[in-house]
């Protein structure tokens, strides 16, 4: 009986030890990097990587890691990164965030970061929250923000881990065995703190 309960209890801390959720949240939480408590704190912190306009080829990847600071969004804690851009008075704008399978992307236990941004003004002021656009596909999550300037200045595109759902499926795709028809199976991928992102402006839609 006491080895009974003895093998009950390691595999009851087995499993606690496992969560994805618990692990990672951890992790974000005992990092050394500074910590935001609003958007404008947020900005101060980071030197504005100036945004990518019609990329010619592939975007520049950059990757959000323990190492960058953290913006405590009240519910969540999270790494982030801050582009700018310079924008007129009712001019359209068209911004592009894509997060990347993290590598090695093999295999049918597949993590990606799940993108969180927020376009800014230079005062934190959020402009735009909620994507336009939003797409996924096993190995990629893209989300879009169509808009226009309400004035002249920099804005920044704040880009984060959306870890209110660490561990949790994003995406469940078909993944074909041999380019096989008959052989293809469900794969999910999972919400993960860390990874790597594309940002990019592209022209707006006429």
């Amino acid at each position: 009986m006491r080895l009974l309960i003895t093998l009950a209890t390691c595999l009851l801390l087995g499993a606690c030890a496992g969560n994805p959720q618990s692990t990672y949240d951890r992790s974000v939480r005992a990092g050394h990097s500074p910590i935001a408590k609003s958007n404008l704190e947020a900005i101060h912190n980071v030197q504005a990587i100036p945004l990518p306009v019609n990329p010619e080829l592939s975007p520049p990847t950059w990757r959000i890691g323990a190492d960058e600071p953290r913006l405590d969004f009240g519910s969540s804690i999270s790494n982030y990164r801050v582009f700018s851009l310079e924008l007129k008075q009712g001019e359209r704008y068209r911004l592009n965030v894509s997060s990347l399978c993290n590598s090695p992307c093999l295999g049918f236990s597949k993590f990606a970061l799940k993108p969180r941004a927020l376009l800014l003004d230079a005062y934190g002021t959020v402009i735009a929250s909620k994507p336009s656009r939003v797409s996924t596909v096993l190995g990629q999550v893209s989300l879009g923000w169509d808009g226009e300037a309400p004035e002249d200045g920099t804005y920044y595109l704040l880009v984060a881990a959306d870890n209110e759902d660490i561990g949790r499926t994003i995406v469940i795709d078909d993944a074909w065995l041999n380019n096989s028809p008959l052989m293809a199976v469900k794969v999910n991928m999972h919400s993960a703190p860390f990874g790597q992102i594309k940002a990019f402006s592209t022209a707006p839609a006429e």
